[in-house]
């Protein structure tokens, strides 16, 4: 599948409290992220495989 560049916004309390866990669990960010936005469309109806 390929990968989009993507600009978003976010509150930037979160975004830092974000990156510090993820940082905390040696996690890279848009990694944690596509995960979250495939769990979020799979749970409200998607098809991704």
């Amino acid at each position: 599948m390929a990968k989009v560049p993507l600009n978003i916004t976010v509150d930037e309390e979160v975004l830092e409290e974000f990156k510090r866990i993820c940082n905390n669990n040696d996690i890279k960010i848009s990694t944690k992220v596509n995960s979250l936005m495939r769990e979020w469309v799979k749970k409200n109806g998607g098809d991704l495989i």
